[in-house]
């Protein structure tokens, strides 16, 4: 395995008349994957595409059952995987490495098939642990990681009919060499020219690009012919994993599901009243790169912000708020005040006061708690 990855490109043909399915950004979530596959009944007769970033941002040991899991998965004559930048995590811990990047990489992502090899290897990580004979253990003893991740490809062609990228490439006649140019490719969507045939990509979580409302479901820009199908799963509170299916490539009907964390971390409720807020057609969402903040005030959980550069003000859980290097940032974040009805069914993604961030159809946004009662929560 070579630290800089050459840009691999690999050509497709299947059958035309086959169900497919898409899934990207996993980032570690093995049970939600798997009830993905139960929701849209994944079987011998589908063929089924998964975009990248199957690893990394899960929680305590997930990250590494995820890779596992992939490795034997991928046996599947029926599944194709691709990699993604988060996906090249090994490529990083190749003997010698970079202790400074090393160290604050292992200690500040807690949610890292890092950290998941070092607690299964019974190793402390630390500053003054010893770095490389670490890392020379885990090539040592798990070569199979490494090979694994570096066969994947960067790029697929699809019957010559749709482009299947991790990031996205701007012109699919000038692919970069260098593979991570391809698979961190921030704001593919905005700033991408149409493309000649259909580029399906991940990486970049959907909701980062509306400015208008805070939704994780995919992007069908067929003007553009790109599809960005990354629900922001375990980046985004409230994120999901989109499954984007395509009928078959003669048909190129496309629909979509989604799955969440209900009922373990998104309970269910039914409103009692109708939900108004006038909208002022300014709402704004915080996003990772551009959340630098001003905190103003504090009510109850939530704390009243200014984004960086904008006027506005937005009310966010507190627990959303991080400091570094002596500057506040949001990790998340929207002032979009939803508008729901009697009888919907929604969602709790954070139940505190004097606001919920709530959700529905792939739609995040807030409503005053006084809407919530919490002893009619429905968690199953």
């Amino acid at each position: 395995m070579e630290r800089i990855k050459k840009t691999k490109i690999e050509h497709l043909w299947i059958d035309p008349e086959k169900r497919l399915l898409f899934m990207s950004d996993l980032h570690g979530d093995l049970r939600l994957f798997q009830k993905a596959l139960k929701q849209v009944g994944f079987c011998s007769d589908d063929i089924l595409f998964i975009l990248g970033d199957m690893i990394e941002k899960g929680d305590d040991d997930d990250n590494l059952a995820m890779l596992e899991y992939m490795i034997e998965f991928s046996k599947q004559d029926n599944v194709y995987l691709l990699a993604g930048n988060c996906d090249e995590i090994f490529r990083f811990i190749l003997p010698p490495v970079d202790e400074k990047k090393f160290l604050y990489y292992a200690l500040t992502r807690k949610h890292s098939v890092i950290n998941d090899l070092a607690k299964r290897m019974q190793i402390s990580l630390s500053k003054e642990m010893d770095i490389n004979a670490f890392v020379s253990k885990i090539e040592k003893e798990y070569p199979s990681f490494y090979q694994f991740t570096d066969s994947l490809p960067d790029v697929l062609f699809l019957n010559e009919k749709m482009v299947l990228v991790h990031g996205g490439i701007a012109d699919i006649n000038r692919i970069p060499e260098k593979a991570i140019e391809v698979l961190k490719y921030d704001r593919f969507l905005e700033t991408a020219p149409p493309q000649p045939l259909l580029m399906m990509v991940g990486h970049y979580p959907t909701r980062n690009y509306r400015s208008d409302v805070f939704n994780v479901d995919p992007i069908f820009d067929f003007r553009k012919r790109i599809i960005a199908i990354d629900g922001g799963n375990n980046v985004v509170k409230g994120g999901q994993i989109n499954i984007v299916i395509l009928d078959c490539l003669n048909g190129m009907n496309f629909s979509f599901q989604a799955v969440d964390h209900y009922p373990d971390h998104y309970p269910k409720y039914i409103l009692k009243e109708d939900v108004y807020h006038a909208q002022d057609n300014r709402n704004t969402n915080i996003c990772f790169g551009q959340n630098e903040v001003e905190i103003l005030k504090r009510d109850l959980d939530f704390v009243s912000i200014r984004p960086l550069g904008l006027k506005d003000e937005m009310w966010v859980h507190h627990s959303f708020i991080y400091t570094y290097n002596g500057k506040n940032y949001c990790f998340d974040g929207t002032n979009y005040f939803m508008n729901l009805k009697k009888g919907d069914k929604i969602s709790i993604v954070k139940l505190a006061e004097p606001y919920c961030l709530v959700k529905q159809n792939g739609t995040i946004g807030l409503i005053e708690s006084t809407y919530i009662h919490e002893d009619e929560l429905l968690v199953d």
